[in-house]
């Protein structure tokens, strides 16, 4: 079982500790509801293009809707060129219908703000191309058609207060520049007066309308900002809390000098195993494993020494660990168990074996040892789990092999014959 260092916890907690203390400011300084530092910006712009390709796209088509069912008026007022003004605004709705499906899966994707401007303002200018077409005064009902190009601006774009603004602004001017251009009859009607005395107010209530529609992109666009810090904070806060959970549970299963599992963890794995080789009646062996002579070893060599000595051992020792079952843990002083479910006794004592053999060959100094180097000496017992029996018979077992592993000399495995299934 790893057990992460102070600097690894740091590693992993400093950037998330950074970045909700950025967030927390910003909504601190009322900075939330703007532009955010670059990376943030970019996090948010591509967050926002998720949600307008899930959202917004029905809007847009149910908009290119209300624009082909316009295609009354060309009928209406068209005169002889009807048919060829409904049939450039169906075209015009085909090709941007097309582009609605195309461009969420294409490389443009990114510039999908920028081409519903375009698509937008597409429309709009093919508005003021019936009023170039159409003869007065039925081309007069045409300019009604600019405050429902406006107001699909603001729908579209409601969540992007600089694209909806700029589309605006260049609807107006446009029909500005067009209004100015335009030829005046020959021989004005009362309609074509009345139509040239209300065009200053017509363009006063086109600005207001921009002005209004401007502050409420603005505050749509501020809230989804606001919106998003605060959901962004919430997941950061819920990450740092289920890390410092994860670390809470592993230090209070994990021994703290040798970073394996401490007797805690490992009784309740034998609780856990236990139940599950009773079910499916496989053999559950355990080793008992002690490092020989190590008071002796402490008292030559200082306890920092023998700290760094019980740290080389557990760490091989739990290299023999490889399924996921198996358990190594510290049981106490320079005490250790290993756990190795679905195994026999004849396959947990070859593999003791190889411990007690590892151990030896890393030749750690112990000159108060008759070996000269650090040994340990292991007891193994094995059963298949059954009625009227608990793991705490297996452990006891297992000690006693282990008594008698010491007994024998040392630094050598005995197994514990009443076990053997």
């Amino acid at each position: 079982m790893p057990r992460p260092s102070i600097q690894q916890d740091s590693d992993t907690l400093r950037p998330l500790e950074s970045q909700i203390n950025q967030l927390t400011g910003m909504i601190e300084r009322g900075k939330a509801s703007k532009r955010f530092p670059q990376g943030l910006e970019e996090e948010y712009k591509a967050y926002r293009l998720s949600q307008f390709f899930t959202l917004d796209l029905r809007i847009i088509m149910s908009g290119l809707l209300v624009f082909v069912v316009f295609g009354w008026a060309d009928f209406y007022f068209g005169g002889h060129h009807s048919v060829t003004l409904f049939s450039v605004r169906l075209l015009i709705a085909v090709m941007l219908l097309m582009a609605v499906f195309w461009i969420p899966r294409s490389f443009l994707a990114q510039y999908a703000i920028q081409a519903l401007v375009a698509g937008v303002y597409l429309c709009f200018a093919s508005v003021i191309w019936n009023i170039a077409v159409v003869d007065p005064p039925m081309a007069y009902f045409y300019h009604l058609g600019m405050i429902p190009m406006q107001v699909f601006a603001l729908l579209g774009l409601r969540s992007n207060y600089r694209a909806m603004l700029s589309c605006s602004v260049a609807m107006l001017l446009t029909y500005a520049g067009f209004i100015a251009l335009l030829p005046p009859p020959d021989f004005p009607s009362e309609i074509d007066k009345l139509a040239a005395a209300m065009a200053p107010f017509y363009l006063l209530f086109w600005t207001i309308l921009i002005v209004m529609a401007s502050y409420l992109s603005y505050i749509i666009e501020a809230g989804a900002r606001t919106d998003y810090i605060k959901n962004r904070l919430l997941a950061l806060e819920a990450d740092r809390l289920q890390y410092l959970g994860r670390r809470l549970q592993q230090l209070s299963t994990t021994d703290s000098l040798t970073g394996i599992a401490n007797r805690r963890y490992v009784e309740d794995q034998l609780v856990d195993e236990w139940r599950r080789c009773a079910r499916s009646a496989l053999p559950l062996a355990v080793m008992m494993i002690d490092v020989d002579f190590f008071k002796k070893y402490n008292d030559n060599y200082g306890h920092q020494q023998g700290d760094s000595c019980l740290r080389a051992i557990a760490t091989k020792m739990a290299g023999f660990c490889r399924r996921p079952g198996d358990v190594c843990a510290r049981y106490g002083g320079e005490e250790f168990v290993i756990v190795l479910p679905e195994t026999t006794r004849e396959r947990a004592c070859e593999l003791a074996d190889e411990v007690c053999q590892a151990i030896a060959a890393m030749q750690l100094p112990h000159l108060e040892s008759p070996h000269k180097v650090a040994t340990v000496s292991i007891g193994v017992a094995a059963q298949v789990p059954g009625a009227g029996r608990d793991y705490e018979r297996l452990l006891r077992d297992a000690d006693v092999a282990l008594y008698d592993a010491k007994e024998r000399g040392r630094n050598q495995v005995v197994c514990f014959e009443a076990a053997a299934q």
